[in-house]
């Protein structure tokens, strides 16, 4: 394949040769050596390599890693001279022999991943020898007289230990699927034993198509090994320092190399900071372990919004480094510090029992939930820059504000979320700035975009929701109001919490010989009605699958007609058959009453 750059087609920019003399005219060449050699080549060969702490934690997804080890048996597979993975960027050794990875430590340590799992069916076929001796080349290996093995790669703080137990050392698959599963959800160390997962069952599916004979379902796995040590192909970038990687980092980027903002940005605080590195990577390291679980990039433009203003993702960069380039090593060390506590703000925003909220009312922490239910992500700049600077009670009264917002202009109104996005910046920055200093001033300037009351109950008439959370919250609120409406304005105290109640569908969603009179007479009845919400109610406990299968008639005297809950006895009151046009009516008085559950603030 000849010398090229581009994208491949799971988007990674591919280098095969990078001249010294084509990086940047201004770069000497000292500041770097560029070879294209195999991925197992280099692990091979440089032996050691380490992922500082303040680099990201492993984040491929099972899915990606699974694309990744089935190209490269596809690409074997068609008799591909090579196949590419772009570049890898180290800094050279300097007293310990470990190579430090600045870029690549996905690829690298996916491929070490694949490895393990081609050791692992060695072992159990027999072929020990040859699991023992990838063992050594590409995982990690005994010193003489020691029992402990060294790996050839070394993660992050975080997956250091984690990548040790599920990787480099031997373990079965029920081992891996019980700490899978006790691992949080959302955490890289459960990404890491996925992956570890996903190789392991992909190389033993190879057994069906490599013959029935081990020798030859071995011959595969070597064929593939071979190929990941000498044709998967990457562009091997050692530069002598970190401090030169920034500068080379940058100048990829204006030249077309598709790095992450997250990444282009730690290289551009790292690259300024002068003598006080280890202050600046101790708060990016503190920012990602903030952040964790959830995407870098998503972070900083939220970041940069509440401050800033609205941001495109493809510019985000570019408007960082013209506000930033003049800093001082100061102001360096402060954004930094800045960065880390905005992140952890940033991931309480859909956590309500999250430290940053420990201080705030109950009313407030349910907002939060809440805006986490329905969706908020156009929001999200505004409440990080009034974590900034309202107090307790304005935040319950924003939070409340937003509630209104996200429902009526949203949820029920499924209005254009890049108009919510605009306005939202616009908010953003001026409570960050000061000029909108009170949750009321926020509204009024939402308060155009906001549907009227009219506007809005004919929204509700017509909604459909298929997510049983949302429609379980929204007829919590519905209740709530129709007894304040009943009560002269007194609150409920007996209505369980919207999550502990159950989402029942009237016409059930899958229909039996119960319905069948109704769905003949209207054929497009489940269709059209089964998720709409006129034809759903709650239910206190959980009430057996056969009795939510019943007949109306079954239903409305031994379910509905029992219920602690007004609108649940409504529909057993109000109506003797279940219709579209049953469903069209209730829908309309809840619509009616929806006006009252998310009242308008009044503009001032």
């Amino acid at each position: 394949m000849n010398s090229s750059s581009g994208v491949e087609g799971n988007g990674r920019f591919l280098i095969t040769d990078v001249p010294n003399s084509q990086v940047g005219a201004k770069m000497p060449t000292s500041y770097m050596n560029a070879q294209t050699k195999g991925i197992g080549e280099v692990i091979q060969h440089l032996q050691f390599f380490r992922v500082p702490d303040h680099q990201r934690d492993f984040a491929w997804t099972e899915e990606q890693v699974e694309q990744f080890l089935d190209d490269v048996i596809d690409a074997l597979h068609d008799g591909a001279e090579d196949y590419f993975l772009g570049l890898v960027v180290l800094v050279e050794p300097q007293q310990d022999e470990v190579w430090e990875i600045l870029d690549g430590q996905q690829r690298l340590a996916t491929t070490t991943i694949v490895y393990a799992a081609i050791r692992e069916w060695l072992y159990a076929a027999g072929f020990e020898q040859d699991a023992i001796k990838l063992q050594d080349d590409f995982i990690g290996s005994r010193e003489l007289g020691e029992s402990q093995v060294v790996p050839r790669l070394k993660m992050n703080v975080n997956n250091r230990t984690a990548f040790h137990t599920f990787v480099v050392e031997r373990n079965n698959d029920t081992f891996l699927v019980t700490n899978r599963d006790a691992a949080p959800r959302f955490s890289s160390e459960r990404r890491l034993i996925e992956a570890v997962i996903a190789c392991r069952k992909r190389i033993a599916k190879l057994e069906s198509i490599s013959g029935q004979e081990p020798k030859d379902q071995a011959r595969k796995l070597f064929d593939i090994a071979k190929y990941l040590r000498n044709r998967v192909k990457i562009v091997v970038m050692n530069v002598s320092s970190t401090a030169n990687a920034y500068v080379i980092f940058e100048t990829l980027n204006d030249r077309g190399l598709d790095l992450s903002v997250l990444d282009l940005v730690k290289n551009h605080l790292f690259g300024r900071s002068g003598n006080r590195l280890d202050e600046v990577q101790s708060n990016w390291i503190t920012m990602l372990a903030n952040i964790t679980g959830r995407q870098g990039d998503d972070f900083l433009k939220v970041f940069w919004t509440s401050r800033w203003g609205r941001i495109q993702r493809g510019k985000l960069f570019d408007e960082w480094r013209q506000r930033f380039d003049g800093q001082t090593t100061e102001q360096i060390v402060s954004l930094s510090a800045e960065l880390a506590q905005a992140a952890d703000r940033f991931s309480a925003l859909e956590v309500p029992d999250h430290d940053v909220w420990s201080t705030y009312s109950l009313p407030c922490k349910k907002s939060v939930k809440t805006l986490a239910i329905l969706g908020s992500r156009q929001v999200w700049p505004v409440m990080l820059a009034a974590l900034e600077r309202y107090d307790p009670n304005e935040m319950e009264r924003l939070l409340q504000h937003l509630v209104t917002l996200i429902v009526r202009y949203q949820t029920v109104g499924s209005r254009r979320t890049g108009l919510l996005e605009i306005a939202s910046a616009r908010v953003a920055r001026g409570v960050f700035e000061g000029d909108l200093s009170s949750p009321q001033k926020v509204w009024n300037e939402y308060s155009s975009l906001v549907p009227n009351d009219k506007e809005f109950e004919e929204d509700f008439s017509r909604w459909t929701e298929t997510k049983a959370a949302r429609a379980r919250y929204v007829l919590a609120e519905l209740e709530k109001a129709e007894y304040r409406q009943s009560h002269n304005g007194e609150e409920p105290e007996e209505i369980p919490p919207w999550e502990d109640l159950t989402l029942e569908h009237v016409l059930p969603r899958n229909p039996g010989k119960e319905w069948a009179v109704e769905v003949k007479a209207h054929p497009k009845f489940r269709q059209e009605y089964v998720h709409r919400l006129g034809n759903l109610c709650l239910l206190q406990g959980k009430p057996n699958k056969e009795s939510s299968a019943k007949s109306f008639t079954f239903k409305r005297e031994q379910i509905y007609a029992k219920s602690n809950l007004t609108l649940t006895r409504q529909v057993a009151k109000e109506f003797d058959v279940w219709t579209p046009t049953s469903v069209e009516r209730r829908q309309q008085d809840l619509a009616r009453l929806a006006i009252l559950a998310w009242r308008l603030p009044q503009p001032s």
